[in-house]
């Protein structure tokens, strides 16, 4: 799913709404503990996030599919598309970190046909304890402006549950 700009916040009764990243749009997928990192173009991207790959074998699942972004954040916590070509950058504030929108499958269950709020739940209890794969910050329905722990500039993207 791609996020919509839109010109003013607003809210939609039984939407969700999650911080908008700037980064590189990938798919985690991991088969019998073989770790993957996929572009939405198909590019494979394992190689270049080591760490991220590390990390996500270390999860407690041998099969799993999560759609999120890899992005890089500065000092004021605002990721930088930009700076993912140059991990070398200065103004690095974190290593590369897997923002997780969603659980796609785990182990033999696809979960894609389950309601947003059980896959949240289920990538969430996946994600615990994590520092390199973190689920997408929620916002707050009455805007990002309003996010009772505001620590970025977020953009929003809202969409309806399924």
């Amino acid at each position: 799913m791609h996020a919509t700009q839109v010109a003013r916040s607003f809210h939609t009764k039984g939407w969700v709404y999650e911080e908008k990243y700037d980064g590189w749009r990938m798919l985690a997928l991991k088969e019998s503990g073989r770790v993957r990192l996929v572009s939405r173009n198909g590019r494979d991207h394992t190689k270049r996030f080591a760490d991220l790959v590390a990390a996500l074998a270390a999860l407690k699942a041998e099969t799993f599919t999560l759609d999120g972004e890899v992005a890089v954040f500065d000092e004021d916590l605002v990721s930088r598309f930009e700076w993912l070509r140059h991990l070398n950058h200065g103004d690095l504030a974190t290593p590369p970190l897997y923002m997780a929108f969603d659980l796609l499958r785990l182990e033999a269950k696809d979960y894609r046909p389950e309601p947003l709020k059980v896959r949240r739940k289920t990538l969430e209890k996946l994600a615990k304890g994590q520092t390199l794969i973190l689920p997408a910050r929620r916002l707050s329905p009455s805007g990002p402006g309003r996010s009772p722990r505001p620590r970025t500039r977020p953009r929003s993207s809202g969409s309806p549950p399924r």
